[in-house]
């Protein structure tokens, strides 16, 4: 990562999405981040943080006023309440919405003037199954748009 951050050749933006189940799991990959962080000049990197094991309810009064509160406090401060320090990026509770995600991805993609992305995920199969089929799906919906769909296993 760190090298294509400093050699980007025709790459213009990095998508790099962390699903956790522990918040616990964020701290180890805070400062390895923020490292990160500083090393992106040309500001291809955009990260999104999720944590699985809380569930996003819209049905729960009280997590619909966390989700508004901890967003507010986001927006002005920087601060994470769910990690408890400052952080680039705020940490999302629940799974990714591939759809809304993939969808994020591709209008991007197109503002940069390309019509095509690469989608290399590694973790679990039936996460990789997901964010396959929403590929495929929003591949078809779009002629003039492709994501290139690789589960990658390290």
């Amino acid at each position: 990562l760190r090298h294509l951050l400093h050699e980007p050749g025709r790459m213009r933006r990095a998508f790099f999405y962390w699903t956790v189940r522990d918040s616990a799991a964020f701290e180890w990959f805070a400062s390895l981040m923020e490292d990160i962080y500083q090393e992106d000049t040309y500001g291809i990197l955009e990260v999104r943080h999720f944590l699985t094991s809380a569930k996003e309810d819209d049905r729960d009064l009280g997590a619909v006023l966390f989700h508004y509160a901890a967003n507010a406090i986001h927006a002005d401060t920087k601060m994470d309440i769910l990690l408890g320090h400052r952080s680039r990026m705020q940490v999302e509770v629940g799974r990714p919405k591939w759809d809304k995600e993939l969808s994020h991805v591709i209008q991007t993609t197109k503002e940069l003037g390309y019509d095509d992305c690469g989608i290399f995920l590694c973790g679990p199969g039936v996460m990789a199954e997901d964010v396959r089929a929403t590929s495929a799906k929003l591949s078809l919906e779009d002629p003039e748009f492709h994501l290139y769909f690789s589960k990658e296993t390290f």
